[in-house]
């Protein structure tokens, strides 16, 4: 049976990924800039996956029958997108916007997650706690979408 830890072990997966990709990128942009953005990012992702193993010992699983819908409703909210970043390639990516655009689709994969991930949470301290991860998580998207603007307009 799915329970809600199992989600959280979803997130955390999502954002070791993340975490472990923005690394990897490190050096590879070619501009400190970017670097820089990078290496934020890494480390907010691996604040959100502290925050939510420690979620874990707080949360109770609902009472709804998480097994039977789970996959199905993943896997119809999800579509083509992915739930990790284990088959990028950042050898395939040729320019840094490029890279970027990429780490947006996959802050956008994780948004969707976790909005779909608030509805089985209960406890309100939690799904506070859950609501400011979302909102860095688009101020993410939000840094990284101006960055591209920058290097568009600088013609990078």
């Amino acid at each position: 049976m799915f329970t809600l830890n199992d989600l959280f072990d979803i997130a955390i997966k999502m954002e070791e990924n993340g975490r472990d990709v923005y690394l990897n990128a490190l050096g590879k942009a070619g501009n400190r800039e970017i670097e820089g953005l990078v290496q934020w990012m890494a480390e907010e992702e691996n604040r959100h996956k502290s925050w939510f193993e420690k979620q874990k010992s707080v949360i109770s699983p609902s009472g709804r029958d998480l097994n039977i819908m789970l996959p199905g409703v993943i896997k119809e909210m999800m579509g083509d997108n992915s739930l990790s970043l284990d088959e990028l390639d950042l050898s395939e990516i040729t320019t840094s916007v490029q890279m970027l655009e990429t780490f947006i689709m996959f802050e956008n994969d994780t948004i969707l997650f976790y909005e779909f991930l608030e509805a089985f949470v209960e406890s309100e301290p939690v799904k506070a706690g859950l609501h400011k991860i979302i909102a860095e998580e688009m101020g993410h998207v939000d840094k990284i979408s101006a960055m591209i603007q920058s290097l568009k307009d600088g013609g990078d």
